[in-house]
């Protein structure tokens, strides 16, 4: 039955395009005009300047005596996904990634502490705060430098279970944050 009912509805489909196609009939010259092909010299005068999609990379860009003299060698850079590159220095790892799609207004929540690091505006704040919910896990903290292209985000997590010794996460970051920025791209 229902196969029956398909049969006849895609019949009568097939009736009503061809009647259609009969009944509108081939276009006329009339409404045909001719397209014409030319070709100049002149330059593109509305040219779209468009950010370096590949400002900075931290894996490649900060030298490795640098990052060896600093303590964060404990396994090499890790390049990740985009161009985040991963440090880690036993206790405690550090990611440091360029980043062209979002501002730093538009990076910054609502606690963040805006400074001047070696005369760069940036900004620090937690991501993961220590609570006592959560004092198992990862806590994290960010610092966030204002950049001609976008920002530099400068990430620096650990678990307060598995970190010996501990790690004050918002003073650690500062001071890697005025270590390492001489070697970011702004």
């Amino acid at each position: 039955m229902v196969a029956a009912v398909r049969l006849s509805v895609s019949l009568l489909a097939l009736v009503a395009a061809a009647v259609f196609t009969i009944r509108t009939g081939p276009p006329t010259d009339a409404e045909h005009t001719p397209v014409e092909l030319r070709s100049t010299d002149a330059p593109i005068s509305n040219v779209i300047t468009t950010t370096n999609p590949k400002p900075f990379d931290p894996c490649n860009d900060i030298p490795l005596d640098v990052i060896a003299g600093l303590g964060l060698e404990a396994s090499p850079p890790t390049p990740m996904e985009s161009w985040r590159c991963q440090y880690d220095a036993g206790n405690y790892q550090m990611a440091v990634e360029p980043i062209i799609w979002r501002t730093y207004a538009q990076s910054l929540p609502p606690d963040a502490v805006e400074t001047d690091i070696n005369g760069h505006r940036a900004a620090q704040f937690w991501v993961m705060k220590p609570t006592d919910w959560n004092n198992r896990w990862w806590f994290s903290c960010m610092v966030v430098f204002k950049t001609s292209y976008g920002v530099i985000q400068q990430s620096l997590f650990y678990s307060p279970v598995y970190s010996n010794p501990d790690v004050d996460c918002m003073q650690e970051n500062l001071m890697r944050a005025q270590q390492l920025s001489p070697h970011y791209i702004f």
